[in-house]
């Protein structure tokens, strides 16, 4: 049974946003949903707390994190923020109290022996979340290196190229695609309950991380504002007419 205190995003919902990051002209590097819920993941899943408005500016502009969004007026501004909100907390409620249940947001594509997911987004976006804290990540990487194998053969560059002899190239290549497909999830589990068992009651830092927003509403405003511009809330989306 699923425990998550967050409402999973709908379909409707994630193709809406997935429409605004794809359509928007003032983004030229954004992530797409499937790029975007590997990395919440691994945003979510590491051993250091990053706040929203850290995060979030790399959803908008996954090469260098400067490009801001245009929103029309508030009202979709505060709509696209709470979507990216919910599914960011949906995804630490279920690795938090239900990891069985978690599942990655694939792409797929249809083939004549059925669905095929297409992995290669998701782990884009879970190595760029993983950049965020690449020393904090260190030690499991070299201790667990198994964990993260799929992930980097499908989201680096350096994997790309085993990736051409281990699966692409080989005879089985869709059996074997399948089974890189398998491993994500268990390793993804794996992983979040790594660093979960390592924070302390009075480790305030992790647990803020690791706790889910219980509402996806508007930040202070005083507190940075979440759409990674470096303002205050009241001095960007909270300034009625300030959109960007």
């Amino acid at each position: 049974m699923r425990l998550s205190p967050e409402q999973p995003l709908s379909d409707r919902e994630i193709e809406q946003l997935e429409q605004f990051l794809l359509d928007d002209d003032n983004l030229d590097a954004p992530m797409d949903v499937s790029t975007l819920d590997g990395y919440l993941c691994a945003v979510l899943s590491g051993p250091k707390l990053i706040m929203p408005s850290e995060w979030m500016r790399w959803v908008w502009d996954m090469e260098k994190g400067e490009r801001a969004p245009t929103f029309r007026n508030e009202k979709q501004a505060q709509c696209i923020l709470k979507l990216l909100m919910r599914h960011a907390n949906d995804i630490a409620g279920t690795l938090t109290y239900s990891p069985e249940d978690y599942e990655p947001l694939f792409y797929e594509r249809e083939t004549d022996e059925g669905a095929v997911s297409i992995i290669d987004e998701w782990c884009l976006g879970y190595v760029k979340g993983m950049s965020l804290d690449p020393a904090g990540w260190r030690p499991l990487l070299d201790a667990q290196p198994d964990w993260f194998e799929v992930i980097q053969l499908y989201g680096t560059e350096r994997g790309w190229e085993r990736l051409k002899t281990l699966v692409e190239e080989h005879p089985d290549s869709l059996a074997r695609h399948q089974a890189c497909v398998e491993q994500i999830a268990p390793a993804v589990r794996n992983i979040h309950a790594y660093w979960l068992a390592r924070r302390g009651p009075a480790d305030d830092e992790v647990q803020g991380q690791r706790q889910p927003v219980r509402k996806a509403s508007a930040p202070g405003r005083n507190d940075p504002c979440p759409c990674g511009s470096g303002k205050k809330y009241k001095r960007c989306h909270g300034a009625p007419g300030a959109l960007h």
